[in-house]
């Protein structure tokens, strides 16, 4: 009896192969996760970012003309090791090379980051999403999600809670076509960079009237994405008949 239930086992698990990635996914996180709580536990979770980024920066700094190709590396990363911060390669590369030279490199960065989550649930999201499809208001947010017009896309790009990977494979889950995911992520992340280059800029040498004019514009220019693309595509996107497929 137990030989057939092992053997039921064997079986399973040949039948479904992707249980590896899985438990080797939580493997690797729980790993990462427990060396990151052993660290914070001994010196605190400030000094350990501290000490992160200033080997980093020390790092990238020795490497002279190769230093901004390790920062967009360790920003590629985060695509696959999401516990892995984004911030701590964003601050040295505006330590390292100012505000333009970071734009730069966190923008390159950010790009190749959002392609490779972007393909990953463009290659895995299908099949997952696939056992939800027979409800129907799943399949009308996948098809809502797939058809979002370029400003909610990159209006989306704004919306802090929002993990970046998680947005990159969810738009790669939901088939939003390749190019129009390229251009309006170049032009979200542009502006994301600058703002970012902006504050750490204002955290050196506080010019908060610079901050708080920003946030203005940004405010009202995400309002006026929100309001086009509400009074345009999204309206019709969203009508009752696409819900009732």
């Amino acid at each position: 009896m137990k030989s057939e239930l092992v053997k039921r086992g064997f079986r399973w698990i040949q039948a479904h192969r992707w249980i590896w990635a899985v438990v080797a996914a939580i493997a690797l996180v729980g790993a990462i996760w427990w060396a990151w709580d052993v660290v914070a536990s001994t010196v605190g979770i400030r000094q350990a970012f501290h000490v992160v980024s200033l080997a980093l920066r020390n790092f990238a700094g020795a490497l002279g003309p190769w230093g901004p190709f390790l920062l967009i590396i360790a920003l590629a990363v985060h695509s696959i090791l999401i516990v892995f911060p984004m911030e701590i390669p964003t601050l040295v590369a505006f330590a390292l090379y100012g505000p333009f030279g970071g734009v730069a490199v966190v923008w390159t960065g950010s790009m190749l980051t959002a392609a490779i989550s972007f393909m990953l649930g463009r290659l895995l999201g299908p099949p997952v999403l696939q056992r939800w499809t027979s409800n129907a208001r799943v399949r009308a947010l996948v098809r809502v999600v797939g058809q979002l017009n370029p400003f909610a896309l990159i209006l989306l790009r704004w919306v802090s809670f929002i993990p970046f990977d998680v947005l990159n494979m969810a738009f790669g889950a939901c088939q939003v076509p390749v190019v129009r995911f390229a251009w309006t992520t170049a032009i979200g992340e542009l502006v994301t960079s600058f703002v970012m280059a902006l504050l750490y800029r204002t955290a050196l040498h506080a010019h908060w009237g610079e901050l708080v004019g920003l946030v203005a514009v940004l405010f009202a220019v995400g309002w006026g994405i929100y309001w086009w693309s509400g009074k345009t595509h999204l309206k019709r996107l969203t009508a009752p008949d696409d819900m009732e497929a």
